[in-house]
């Protein structure tokens, strides 16, 4: 697929049909003004008016090289003033002959199609009923029942697995050999970050690390529940006269490793003196609450101290709406940011006044990375933060769970639960009673041993203390009867 035909068909939208300023008429109607007007056609790739006044008006396209650079070109007068002019036609074949002739030296940056896509990249084809089809039909039912963001990590997995790959394969027809070349797709695909380029070079299984296999695993298992609706939603709707294709498709069992990336109080202070004062109150506001950056951003003045000693947090996702409670610090936070608005005014707002969308992520990256903390610190780290300090301060994880929103205690306690060892120590030493006297004098006499061994130990970093390794290799006990074809794929043995 060209760029033009990406522009055109790889997105959710037209962006060769969307210009505002196809005709001279919408041409005529822009302002005059220094700088150009500019339209996306892809990711990186621009067309544009320069109109700066009466007298000039071009069509000019911009590019984005591979050193994050963008380089112009004019394509010619956009209104005839006297003259011949370049119509949005024309304009537009210039513009991608010239993308193609930077393609051709290595100079332009990954192309990708402009905004969210809803759709899969891949089409049915023929009259018998596909995987493709399934996916299909099954998609139009998931943009319906499931959040957008659901629905939208859906399809993204999709197209990255799956495209080129078993989609064409008769669903009645389906066995775990297709199951085997999913896996196997899944293992030497590697993951795809944002907008990066998706033809990565191809990895083979004995050079993964074993933190890889297990993300690749859980990817696979990801793979396979959508597969699993998707089989489910056919043989329910009458597309397939059996169940057959449902009961191949079997998930593999992997071994959660909890989450290691949490700040402490004195990281938390040095990525707060960085911030924009808008986003420090952001951030401020996430590690007081737990909350999500999009339940933030939509808090409205009367959610504060609503019945309760917090937030009422508005249904988010697929959560229902609860309340958060708050400490006093927390709570004076939230009143002081209210003062002087109106009710239905939302509590935070962008650097520029505008309803925060995805403004701070850029600004949140800079202050990370200008307080020394891990690149890949993100803005949801601060809610597994809060989750932390919670935890580490002996806060049951029942009461942890509803403040996060969740509906029980199992992914607190296999995302967070490790972080509790140091409190578990603590209560374990100072609560026992004593059992045998001459245990007792001999703790005791060793006390001085006892304090310098309790010491040494507190040494080290909190959110690895008492933290087991755990490989991707070890297969925990499960009920999951995984075929022996795909466990091939995942678990063949390291040559030495």
């Amino acid at each position: 697929m060209d760029d033009k035909q990406l522009a055109r068909f790889g997105g959710p939208v037209d962006r060769v049909d969307a210009c505002p300023f196809k005709t001279e008429r919408e041409v005529e109607q822009l302002a005059y003004r220094e700088t150009p007007y500019w339209h996306h056609l892809l990711v990186g790739r621009h067309i544009g008016i320069h109109r700066p006044d009466g007298r000039h008006c071009n069509w000019i396209a911009r590019l984005l090289t591979k050193d994050r650079r963008y380089v112009q070109r004019c394509l010619g007068s956009a209104l005839s003033n006297g003259a011949s002019a370049v119509s949005y036609a024309e304009a537009i074949e210039a513009a991608f002959s010239w993308f193609s002739e930077c393609d051709g030296r290595g100079e332009s940056a990954e192309r990708a199609p402009r905004g969210r896509t809803d759709g899969l990249n891949f089409c049915p084809i023929g009259a018998e009923y596909s995987v493709g089809h399934a996916l299909t039909d099954y998609l139009q039912w998931s943009k319906i029942a499931r959040s957008a963001g659901g629905h939208y990590n859906t399809v993204v997995l999709l197209n990255h697995h799956l495209s080129g790959g078993v989609t064409h394969r008769v669903l009645a027809e389906f066995t775990a050999a297709d199951l085997q070349e999913i896996a196997l797709k899944i293992i030497r695909t590697p993951p795809r970050f944002g907008f990066q380029q998706r033809h990565a070079t191809l990895v083979e299984r004995d050079d993964l690390t074993p933190d890889e296999l297990r993300r690749r695993k859980r990817t696979y298992n990801s793979v396979v529940g959508i597969l699993r609706m998707a089989f489910q939603y056919a043989w329910e709707n009458g597309k397939i006269g059996s169940d057959r294709p449902l009961r191949c498709l079997k998930r593999i069992s992997v071994v959660h490793t909890p989450r290691l990336l949490f700040l402490n109080r004195d990281e938390c202070r040095r990525l707060l003196d960085h911030c924009t004062p808008a986003l420090r109150d952001l951030t401020l506001a996430a590690l007081y609450t737990g909350c999500r950056v999009g339940e933030l951003a939509s808090l409205r003045v009367e959610d504060v101290g609503y019945q309760i000693f917090g937030l009422r947090i508005a249904a988010f996702k697929r959560s229902p709406s609860r309340y958060v409670f708050l400490p006093d610090e927390g709570m004076a936070f939230f009143l002081r940011k209210i003062e002087g608005k109106e009710p239905k005014d939302l509590v935070f707002r962008s650097e520029m006044g505008k309803a925060i969308k995805k403004q701070h992520a850029s600004l949140f990256r800079r202050a990370v990375s200008r307080a020394g903390l891990p690149d890949e610190f993100v803005f949801h780290g601060l809610r597994h933060t809060y989750a932390s300090d919670l935890i580490r301060q002996g806060v049951p994880l029942e009461v942890v769970a509803r403040q996060l929103g969740h509906a029980d205690i199992r992914t607190v306690s296999q995302t967070y639960g490790h972080i509790a060892e140091q409190f578990r120590e603590e209560q374990i030493r100072t609560r026992f009673s004593p059992l045998d006297d001459e245990e007792l004098k001999n703790a005791k006499g060793r006390a001085g041993e006892l304090d310098e061994l309790w010491h040494r130990v507190k040494a080290h970093d909190w959110r690895s203390y008492a933290q087991h390794e755990v490989s991707g290799e070890r297969r925990v006990r499960s009920n999951i009867r995984t075929p022996a074809s795909v466990l091939e794929v995942f678990e063949v043995q390291r040559r030495t």
